[in-house]
Protein backbone atom coordinates (compact mmCIF):
# COMPACT_ATOMS: atom_id res chain seq x y z
CA UNK A 1 0.00 0.00 0.00
CA UNK A 2 1.06 3.60 -0.65
CA UNK A 3 1.37 6.12 2.16
CA UNK A 4 2.77 9.66 2.17
CA UNK A 5 4.68 11.41 4.92
CA UNK A 6 4.08 15.04 5.97
CA UNK A 7 6.47 16.21 3.25
CA UNK A 8 4.57 14.36 0.51
CA UNK A 9 7.17 11.63 0.15
CA UNK A 10 5.68 8.21 -0.60
CA UNK A 11 6.62 5.20 1.47
CA UNK A 12 5.49 1.62 1.23
CA UNK A 13 4.74 -1.30 3.47
CA UNK A 14 6.14 -4.74 2.82
CA UNK A 15 6.52 -5.35 -0.91
CA UNK A 16 7.99 -8.63 -2.13
CA UNK A 17 10.68 -8.05 -4.81
CA UNK A 18 9.26 -10.41 -7.44
CA UNK A 19 10.53 -10.77 -10.98
CA UNK A 20 11.19 -13.13 -13.84
CA UNK A 21 14.99 -13.46 -14.17
CA UNK A 22 15.68 -11.10 -17.06
CA UNK A 23 18.51 -8.96 -18.34
CA UNK A 24 18.09 -5.39 -17.12
CA UNK A 25 15.63 -6.24 -14.34
CA UNK A 26 14.62 -3.31 -12.11
CA UNK A 27 13.97 -5.53 -9.08
CA UNK A 28 16.68 -3.95 -6.92
CA UNK A 29 15.71 -0.36 -7.68
CA UNK A 30 11.92 -0.67 -8.15
CA UNK A 31 11.18 0.95 -4.80
CA UNK A 32 13.37 3.98 -5.57
CA UNK A 33 11.77 4.39 -8.97
CA UNK A 34 8.25 4.22 -7.58
CA UNK A 35 9.06 6.64 -4.79
CA UNK A 36 10.11 9.25 -7.34
CA UNK A 37 7.25 8.62 -9.78
CA UNK A 38 4.62 8.76 -7.03
CA UNK A 39 6.22 11.83 -5.53
CA UNK A 40 5.62 13.51 -8.91
CA UNK A 41 2.22 11.87 -9.52
CA UNK A 42 0.75 11.27 -6.03
CA UNK A 43 -2.78 10.71 -7.37
CA UNK A 44 -1.78 7.81 -9.59
CA UNK A 45 -4.10 4.82 -9.59
CA UNK A 46 -3.10 3.24 -12.92
CA UNK A 47 0.31 1.96 -13.98
CA UNK A 48 1.17 1.01 -17.58
CA UNK A 49 4.42 -0.94 -18.00
CA UNK A 50 4.89 -0.83 -21.77
CA UNK A 51 8.19 -2.76 -21.98
CA UNK A 52 7.37 -5.14 -19.13
CA UNK A 53 10.28 -7.55 -19.58
CA UNK A 54 10.84 -9.55 -16.41
CA UNK A 55 7.91 -7.80 -14.74
CA UNK A 56 9.69 -6.39 -11.68
CA UNK A 57 8.01 -2.99 -12.01
CA UNK A 58 4.56 -4.42 -12.73
CA UNK A 59 4.79 -6.89 -9.87
CA UNK A 60 5.80 -4.07 -7.52
CA UNK A 61 2.92 -1.88 -8.76
CA UNK A 62 0.38 -4.67 -8.24
CA UNK A 63 1.46 -5.05 -4.63
CA UNK A 64 1.14 -1.29 -4.09
CA UNK A 65 -2.51 -1.56 -5.10
CA UNK A 66 -2.14 0.21 -8.46
CA UNK A 67 -4.31 -1.00 -11.34
CA UNK A 68 -1.50 -2.52 -13.37
CA UNK A 69 -1.13 -3.15 -17.12
CA UNK A 70 1.88 -5.26 -18.10
CA UNK A 71 2.80 -5.29 -21.77
CA UNK A 72 5.69 -7.13 -23.40
CA UNK A 73 6.35 -7.74 -27.10
CA UNK A 74 8.29 -10.95 -26.48
CA UNK A 75 5.49 -13.51 -26.67
CA UNK A 76 7.32 -16.21 -24.71
CA UNK A 77 7.53 -14.07 -21.58
CA UNK A 78 3.85 -13.14 -21.76
CA UNK A 79 2.86 -16.77 -22.26
CA UNK A 80 4.96 -17.87 -19.29
CA UNK A 81 3.43 -15.30 -16.92
CA UNK A 82 -0.07 -16.20 -18.06
CA UNK A 83 0.77 -19.88 -17.65
CA UNK A 84 1.97 -19.45 -14.06
CA UNK A 85 -0.99 -17.29 -13.03
CA UNK A 86 -3.49 -19.61 -14.69
CA UNK A 87 -2.07 -22.67 -12.93
CA UNK A 88 -2.20 -20.77 -9.64
CA UNK A 89 -5.83 -19.75 -10.20
CA UNK A 90 -6.78 -23.33 -11.10
CA UNK A 91 -4.88 -24.82 -8.17
CA UNK A 92 -2.66 -26.84 -10.53
CA UNK A 93 0.63 -28.03 -9.07
CA UNK A 94 3.15 -30.78 -9.55
CA UNK A 95 4.80 -32.57 -6.67
CA UNK A 96 7.72 -30.10 -6.64
CA UNK A 97 5.86 -26.82 -7.16
CA UNK A 98 3.72 -24.76 -9.54
CA UNK A 99 5.22 -26.30 -12.70
CA UNK A 100 4.71 -29.81 -14.08
CA UNK A 101 7.21 -32.33 -12.70
CA UNK A 102 9.39 -32.48 -15.84
CA UNK A 103 10.24 -28.77 -15.45
CA UNK A 104 12.26 -29.71 -12.37
CA UNK A 105 14.57 -32.06 -14.26
CA UNK A 106 18.03 -30.66 -14.95
CA UNK A 107 18.41 -29.24 -18.47
CA UNK A 108 21.79 -30.03 -20.00
CA UNK A 109 23.58 -28.18 -22.77
CA UNK A 110 22.30 -30.34 -25.63
CA UNK A 111 18.71 -30.16 -24.46
CA UNK A 112 19.05 -26.39 -23.98
CA UNK A 113 20.18 -26.01 -27.61
CA UNK A 114 16.89 -27.57 -28.67
CA UNK A 115 14.61 -25.85 -26.16
CA UNK A 116 15.99 -22.33 -26.58
CA UNK A 117 14.55 -22.18 -30.12
CA UNK A 118 11.17 -23.65 -29.21
CA UNK A 119 8.08 -21.46 -29.11
CA UNK A 120 6.75 -23.20 -26.02
CA UNK A 121 6.35 -22.67 -22.28
CA UNK A 122 9.13 -25.18 -21.62
CA UNK A 123 11.34 -23.38 -24.15
CA UNK A 124 10.83 -20.02 -22.46
CA UNK A 125 11.41 -21.63 -19.07
CA UNK A 126 14.74 -23.02 -20.31
CA UNK A 127 15.78 -19.67 -21.78
CA UNK A 128 15.14 -17.97 -18.45
CA UNK A 129 16.54 -20.49 -16.00
CA UNK A 130 19.42 -21.92 -18.01
CA UNK A 131 20.87 -19.02 -20.01
CA UNK A 132 24.04 -17.17 -19.10
CA UNK A 133 23.40 -13.68 -17.75
CA UNK A 134 19.66 -14.10 -18.52
CA UNK A 135 20.56 -13.49 -22.17
CA UNK A 136 18.11 -16.21 -23.31
CA UNK A 137 20.79 -17.29 -25.80
CA UNK A 138 23.87 -19.06 -24.45
CA UNK A 139 23.92 -21.96 -21.98
CA UNK A 140 24.55 -21.11 -18.34
CA UNK A 141 27.19 -23.70 -17.45
CA UNK A 142 30.63 -24.48 -18.81
CA UNK A 143 32.99 -27.15 -17.52
CA UNK A 144 31.08 -27.35 -14.25
CA UNK A 145 27.89 -28.69 -15.87
CA UNK A 146 28.36 -32.26 -14.60
CA UNK A 147 28.73 -31.19 -10.95
CA UNK A 148 25.79 -28.79 -11.32
CA UNK A 149 23.66 -31.67 -12.58
CA UNK A 150 24.61 -33.83 -9.61
CA UNK A 151 23.99 -30.97 -7.17
CA UNK A 152 20.59 -30.37 -8.76
CA UNK A 153 19.54 -34.00 -8.31
CA UNK A 154 20.81 -33.99 -4.72
CA UNK A 155 18.80 -30.91 -3.81
CA UNK A 156 15.60 -31.40 -5.79
CA UNK A 157 15.21 -35.17 -5.74
CA UNK A 158 17.33 -36.16 -2.70
CA UNK A 159 19.09 -38.61 -5.03
CA UNK A 160 21.50 -40.84 -3.08
CA UNK A 161 23.36 -42.03 -6.19
CA UNK A 162 23.99 -38.43 -7.23
CA UNK A 163 25.24 -37.67 -3.72
CA UNK A 164 27.67 -40.59 -3.77
CA UNK A 165 29.04 -39.56 -7.16
CA UNK A 166 29.31 -35.92 -6.11
CA UNK A 167 31.22 -36.86 -2.97
CA UNK A 168 33.55 -39.10 -4.95
CA UNK A 169 34.29 -36.42 -7.56
CA UNK A 170 34.88 -33.68 -4.99
CA UNK A 171 36.47 -35.83 -2.27
CA UNK A 172 33.73 -34.70 0.11
CA UNK A 173 31.35 -36.25 2.62
CA UNK A 174 28.18 -34.20 2.17
CA UNK A 175 24.87 -35.60 3.43
CA UNK A 176 21.29 -35.36 2.19
CA UNK A 177 19.18 -32.66 3.78
CA UNK A 178 16.08 -33.73 5.69
CA UNK A 179 14.22 -30.48 4.94
CA UNK A 180 10.81 -30.87 3.34
CA UNK A 181 11.04 -28.46 0.39
CA UNK A 182 13.74 -28.42 -2.25
CA UNK A 183 14.24 -24.71 -1.68
CA UNK A 184 15.08 -25.35 1.98
CA UNK A 185 17.37 -28.17 0.89
CA UNK A 186 19.07 -25.72 -1.48
CA UNK A 187 20.12 -23.56 1.46
CA UNK A 188 21.31 -26.64 3.35
CA UNK A 189 23.44 -27.71 0.41
CA UNK A 190 24.92 -24.24 -0.05
CA UNK A 191 25.83 -24.15 3.64
CA UNK A 192 27.72 -27.43 3.25
CA UNK A 193 29.57 -26.31 0.11
CA UNK A 194 30.63 -22.81 1.19
CA UNK A 195 34.11 -22.85 2.63
CA UNK A 196 34.73 -26.47 1.67
CA UNK A 197 34.82 -26.38 -2.13
CA UNK A 198 36.51 -23.70 -4.21
CA UNK A 199 33.64 -23.57 -6.67
CA UNK A 200 31.92 -20.20 -6.51
CA UNK A 201 29.38 -21.02 -9.20
CA UNK A 202 28.41 -24.24 -7.50
CA UNK A 203 27.69 -22.45 -4.24
CA UNK A 204 25.04 -20.29 -5.87
CA UNK A 205 22.86 -22.92 -7.61
CA UNK A 206 21.64 -20.09 -9.85
CA UNK A 207 18.98 -21.87 -11.82
CA UNK A 208 17.29 -23.11 -8.64
CA UNK A 209 17.27 -19.53 -7.36
CA UNK A 210 15.64 -18.49 -10.62
CA UNK A 211 13.16 -21.34 -10.45
CA UNK A 212 12.19 -20.26 -6.94
CA UNK A 213 11.67 -16.69 -8.18
CA UNK A 214 9.35 -17.95 -10.91
CA UNK A 215 7.35 -20.01 -8.43
CA UNK A 216 6.77 -16.98 -6.20
CA UNK A 217 4.73 -15.32 -8.96
CA UNK A 218 1.82 -17.59 -8.12
CA UNK A 219 1.12 -15.31 -5.11
CA UNK A 220 0.34 -12.27 -7.28
CA UNK A 221 -3.20 -10.88 -7.59
CA UNK A 222 -4.65 -10.48 -11.06
CA UNK A 223 -3.45 -7.76 -13.41
CA UNK A 224 -3.85 -7.02 -17.12
CA UNK A 225 -1.30 -8.64 -19.45
CA UNK A 226 -0.84 -7.95 -23.15
CA UNK A 227 1.53 -8.96 -25.95
CA UNK A 228 1.61 -5.86 -28.19
CA UNK A 229 3.94 -3.30 -29.66
CA UNK A 230 4.22 -0.57 -27.01
CA UNK A 231 2.46 1.97 -29.26
CA UNK A 232 -0.56 -0.31 -29.67
CA UNK A 233 -1.48 -0.47 -25.98
CA UNK A 234 -4.83 1.31 -25.49
CA UNK A 235 -4.60 3.82 -22.65
CA UNK A 236 -7.95 5.38 -21.78
CA UNK A 237 -7.59 5.99 -18.04
CA UNK A 238 -7.80 9.46 -16.42
CA UNK A 239 -4.69 11.47 -17.26
CA UNK A 240 -4.12 12.74 -13.72
CA UNK A 241 -4.34 9.21 -12.31
CA UNK A 242 -2.09 7.46 -14.80
CA UNK A 243 1.63 6.67 -14.91
CA UNK A 244 3.20 5.28 -18.07
CA UNK A 245 6.57 3.63 -17.58
CA UNK A 246 8.99 2.71 -20.36
CA UNK A 247 12.02 0.50 -19.86
CA UNK A 248 13.08 -0.11 -23.47
CA UNK A 249 16.29 -1.75 -24.66
CA UNK A 250 18.83 0.95 -23.90
CA UNK A 251 20.12 2.89 -26.88
CA UNK A 252 23.51 1.69 -28.02
CA UNK A 253 23.10 -1.81 -26.60
CA UNK A 254 22.48 -5.06 -28.48
CA UNK A 255 22.06 -7.58 -25.67
CA UNK A 256 18.29 -7.93 -25.98
CA UNK A 257 16.32 -10.26 -28.17
CA UNK A 258 14.03 -7.44 -29.31
CA UNK A 259 15.53 -4.04 -30.26
CA UNK A 260 13.01 -1.20 -30.29
CA UNK A 261 13.26 1.87 -32.51
CA UNK A 262 14.70 4.74 -30.49
CA UNK A 263 12.99 7.50 -32.50
CA UNK A 264 9.55 5.88 -32.07
CA UNK A 265 10.09 5.60 -28.32
CA UNK A 266 11.29 9.19 -27.99
CA UNK A 267 8.37 10.54 -30.03
CA UNK A 268 5.86 8.57 -27.99
CA UNK A 269 7.46 9.76 -24.76
CA UNK A 270 7.55 13.39 -25.90
CA UNK A 271 4.04 13.58 -27.36
CA UNK A 272 1.97 11.48 -24.96
CA UNK A 273 -0.57 13.50 -22.95
CA UNK A 274 0.11 11.20 -20.00
CA UNK A 275 2.89 11.40 -17.44
CA UNK A 276 5.61 9.18 -18.90
CA UNK A 277 8.75 8.00 -17.15
CA UNK A 278 11.61 6.25 -18.88
CA UNK A 279 14.55 4.26 -17.51
CA UNK A 280 17.69 4.80 -19.59
CA UNK A 281 21.35 5.68 -19.34
CA UNK A 282 21.07 8.56 -21.78
CA UNK A 283 17.98 10.13 -23.33
CA UNK A 284 17.18 13.64 -24.66
CA UNK A 285 14.88 14.46 -21.75
CA UNK A 286 15.12 15.75 -18.18
CA UNK A 287 16.41 13.28 -15.60
CA UNK A 288 14.56 13.34 -12.27
CA UNK A 289 16.49 10.53 -10.56
CA UNK A 290 19.94 9.00 -10.85
CA UNK A 291 20.89 5.68 -9.23
CA UNK A 292 24.43 4.33 -9.08
CA UNK A 293 24.39 0.59 -9.78
CA UNK A 294 27.02 -2.09 -10.05
CA UNK A 295 27.30 -3.23 -13.64
CA UNK A 296 26.37 -6.87 -14.24
CA UNK A 297 28.16 -7.08 -17.59
CA UNK A 298 31.88 -7.88 -17.80
CA UNK A 299 32.39 -7.06 -14.13
CA UNK A 300 34.68 -9.87 -12.98
CA UNK A 301 37.82 -7.81 -12.35
CA UNK A 302 39.19 -6.72 -8.99
CA UNK A 303 37.85 -3.20 -9.48
CA UNK A 304 34.08 -3.18 -9.81
CA UNK A 305 32.41 -1.19 -12.57
CA UNK A 306 29.42 1.02 -11.87
CA UNK A 307 26.79 2.62 -14.08
CA UNK A 308 24.34 5.48 -13.55
CA UNK A 309 20.75 4.43 -14.09
CA UNK A 310 18.55 7.47 -14.85
CA UNK A 311 14.81 8.05 -14.68
CA UNK A 312 13.50 10.58 -17.23
CA UNK A 313 10.14 12.40 -17.12
CA UNK A 314 8.21 14.10 -19.92
CA UNK A 315 6.86 16.79 -17.53
CA UNK A 316 3.21 15.94 -18.15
Amino acid sequence: MINFDIFGKPYFGKVEPLRIPYMGSKRKIAEQLFQKMLEIKPNAKYFFDLFGGGGAMSFFAVQLGLKTYYNEKQKGLVDLINYILQRARNGEKGQYGIFPDDFYDFIGREQFKILKDEDSIKGQFARICYSFGNSQKSYLFGDIEELKHLAHDIVVFRNENALAEFNQKTNSNFVLSKKESWNERRFDFMAQVIGRLDLDQLQQLERLQQLQQLQRLERLPNFTISNLDFQDVKIQTPIEETIIYLDPPYRGTTEYKEIALVDDIDNFFRNSPFACFMSEYNAPFDSVLEIRKESLLNNTGAKKKFIIEKLFWNKK
